[in-house]
């Protein structure tokens, strides 16, 4: 019997790791359709709590409502793609038969991407694959140079964070969920209002087989007393939202 020399075994033995590693990423990789499943007539409901500023910008409240997410129809977007309607209707934390209509948006998908356009802006929510720490550039359709209401969006890399790991909310374990973290910056001391600071805080969670169950967005940048204001106030694109998911239909 012919023995093998030393150095041919080690070649062969690193082909098998290499071959067994490339095996096990494949394996690692989800899927889009399994953290963004969407059907017509998907109805998905969250807690709202909205923050807003009041008093000419000077104080920041929280509001909190309910809404419904609804996936309504499939159309074909400007691009000629084909994308689904959402529907999403709002109602108050107390009054839980009257619901109104609060706006609609668009979500195009397909296994390599998933876009939002809403308020006429596209944003790149997710793309494949899904495996931590991948980064890509969310907001790269949107303009930020010539709308300065805008601009708190330069430039954000979002990336995928505790991919398959479980996530606890009201007391409700989702095994198999994956992070999003698209912005996490604060410039100066957010405690001292007598100096400018801003903070560009959000992220979203996602579940296999649910998709979005958890979102918090912040953008808010203070002002000190100046000309037009003896006490200092936030600007008025300054606003906040977090949603957690209540039930669903699927």
């Amino acid at each position: 019997m012919k023995k093998i020399k030393p150095y041919i075994f080690i070649v062969l033995l690193t082909l098998i790791i290499g071959s067994c590693k490339k095996e096990n990423e494949v394996l690692m990789n989800e899927k889009i359709s399994d953290f963004y499943p969407i059907q017509i007539g998907n109805i998905i409901i969250y807690q709202l709590d909205s923050t807003v500023f009041i008093n000419f910008g000077s104080e920041k409240v929280v509001h909190s409502y309910i809404i419904k997410d609804e996936v309504d129809s499939m159309i074909t977007d400007n691009l000629g793609r084909n994308s689904f309607k959402i529907k999403r209707d709002i109602r108050d934390s107390i009054d839980t038969t009257k619901w109104d209509h609060l706006m609609s948006y668009l979500i195009t998908y397909d296994s390599l991407r998933v876009e939002l356009i809403k308020d006429n802006q596209r944003y790149l929510i997710m793309i494949n694959p899904i495996k931590n720490n991948i980064e890509w550039s969310g907001n790269s359709y949107i303009n930020t140079i010539s709308n300065p209401e805008l601009q708190y969006l330069y430039q954000w890399k979002y990336y995928y964070s505790d991919v398959n790991m479980p996530f606890t909310m009201n007391y409700v374990t989702y095994p198999e969920t994956l992070t999003i973290v698209q912005r996490d910056d604060v410039i100066g001391d957010t405690t001292n209002k007598d100096y400018y600071f801003e903070v560009n805080y959000s992220k979203e969670v996602y579940a296999k087989e649910i998709g979005l169950i958890h979102k918090e967005f912040l953008h808010e940048a203070w002002q000190p007393a100046n000309a037009n204001s003896n006490t200092g106030y936030y600007e008025s694109n300054s606003y906040g939202l977090t949603l957690k998911v209540l039930n669903r239909n699927f």
